[in-house]
């Protein structure tokens, strides 16, 4: 009874070990900074300075301070800062506020398997926590970029979830714990256990971020609130307690109920290559597929100067999931930022007006702009079968009213595929929002902070210069 009780029990253990769980545990474990190329560590740096000019730059959003007052009500020890303000709270509380303010644009990067900079929030509260160093936070951001767009490769992209009821930061519960984990002393179990723990209850449902609903301030906690999840994982994992490791690939797990069979598991632990080059920087706080065809707008607008009352038609031709996405009638006309950003008439209108889409306008006084809503009634939206479904391809036409026609067509949006944005553009998107809150000294310090991030042996000074009006 003893020998058939001992080989179940190592069956059971040679089938926890090839878990996808553990592999993911491993390769957060064995990967070291030293290990890291230097483009990789760049990039890296790259993902910080976007994320936290977004995080500053949202600093007005009329969320910050409802989350904000609300994990104040929660209270709890002084473990880690919420940018802007420097209130010092529990690293769960500072994760669930900062991750509100770095997506609350729309402004954030394109990489790891999706908007990955929310995680950064996290990584940062768990640091600060943990008292790790540059080049610890560095590290654990690599993972989190790299695991997350492994999982989204092997589930075949972000929009495969169309359709499925979900949103692409379930890939967080599985994604996030390795990357904490390591910095808070983990074992290779323990973070499995934390994966499973994690996954099998952060499941954020589509209506978040759907094609013919509202979006709401929640949207903004997507993945947030899944790496506040991954925080507690860890916690409990440390503590021995256990989760379903086979949670991806297992009876009833990710791979069964939400992919419904359809992901490419091998696709899932290879390691091979660095994905985090291919995150990409946006230019303009819109939705992604948005991008072409705002960018014909303002390349027609420029090179004609064209005002609002120059106006006589727009006609917008996108891939299909930009109509369904942005072009529904419940974001016709935005009654709040979260859907200001995802509408293509509003971003149409604001592009010929301003001559820009940035972070000041999606500022609610402009929502109703006689302007704005006069230029929204003239825009058609329209799909193309020409331009592919899912991607950034955009075509913009526009008629004056003296009868002239202008059309663009934008194939690759500048800070897109092989025209990424340059450090020099990066820093100066840096500057363009956080120097509305902050002085140029103050702002040019944070810049060579986190260029130079894996120099500092704490985070504290990266971290008192994001509090404004320190």
């Amino acid at each position: 009874m003893t020998f058939q009780r001992d080989q179940v029990w190592q069956n059971l253990e040679r089938m926890y070990r090839s878990s996808i769980a553990c592999k993911y545990a491993r390769y957060a474990l064995d990967l070291d900074y030293q290990r890291l190329p230097e483009e990789v560590i760049h990039q890296a740096k790259c993902c910080l300075l976007d994320a936290l000019g977004c995080a500053i730059g949202a600093y007005i959003s009329p969320g910050r301070p409802m989350v904000e007052e609300a994990v104040r009500e929660i209270g709890g020890k002084e473990e880690a800062t919420v940018i802007g303000s420097g209130w010092r709270t529990t690293a769960l509380n500072a994760t669930l506020v900062n991750s509100f303010l770095v997506r609350f644009l729309e402004y954030n990067d394109m990489g790891g398997g999706g908007h990955n900079s929310d995680a950064i929030a996290s990584i940062l509260a768990v640091a600060e926590r943990e008292k790790a160093n540059g080049k610890q936070l560095l590290t654990s951001i690599v993972i989190s970029y790299e695991l997350g767009a492994r999982f989204s490769d092997a589930q075949g992209g972000h929009t495969s979830y169309e359709g499925k009821g979900w949103t692409i930061d379930i890939r967080g519960g599985v994604t996030m714990p390795p990357a904490l984990g390591k910095m808070m002393g983990l074992t290779e179990r323990q973070i499995a256990n934390a994966i499973g723990i994690c996954a099998s209850h952060a499941l954020p449902l589509g209506i978040l971020d759907t094609n013919q609903e509202e979006n709401t301030m929640s949207k903004n906690l997507r993945f947030g609130w899944v790496c506040h999840d991954a925080i507690l994982a860890c916690l409990l994992a440390r503590q021995g307690f256990t989760g379903p490791v086979r949670v991806l690939e297992g009876e009833d797990g990710l791979q069964e109920v939400i992919m419904k069979g359809t992901m490419d598991l091998e696709k899932a632990v290879d390691f091979s290559g660095w994905r985090i080059l291919d995150t990409r920087y946006k230019n303009l706080c819109a939705n992604g597929t948005s991008f072409g065809h705002i960018s014909a707008t303002l390349s027609i607008v420029k090179e004609n100067d064209l005002r609002p009352e120059d106006i006589a038609a727009v006609r917008i031709r996108a891939g299909l999931r930009e109509i369904r996405h942005t072009g529904s009638l419940v974001r016709k006309y935005p009654r709040d930022a979260e859907n200001a950003n995802h509408s293509a008439y509003y971003a149409s209108a604001i592009a010929i007006k301003e001559r820009h889409f940035g972070p000041a306008s999606i500022e609610p006084e402009k929502l109703n702009d006689p302007v704005v809503l006069d230029l929204i009634e003239k825009i058609t939206i329209e799909p193309d079968p020409g331009l592919s479904e899912h991607s950034s391809q955009g075509i913009s036409e526009i008629v004056t009213t003296d009868g002239r026609r202008f059309e663009k067509r934008v194939d690759v949006p500048h800070g897109f595929a092989d025209d990424p944005l340059t450090d020099e553009e990066l820093e100066n998107k840096f500057k363009d929002m956080a120097l509305k809150y902050m002085s140029m000294e103050q702002v040019n310090q944070l810049i060579r902070t986190i260029w130079n991030v894996d120099k500092e042996n704490d985070l504290n000074r990266l971290i008192q210069l994001t509090i404004i009006n320190a």
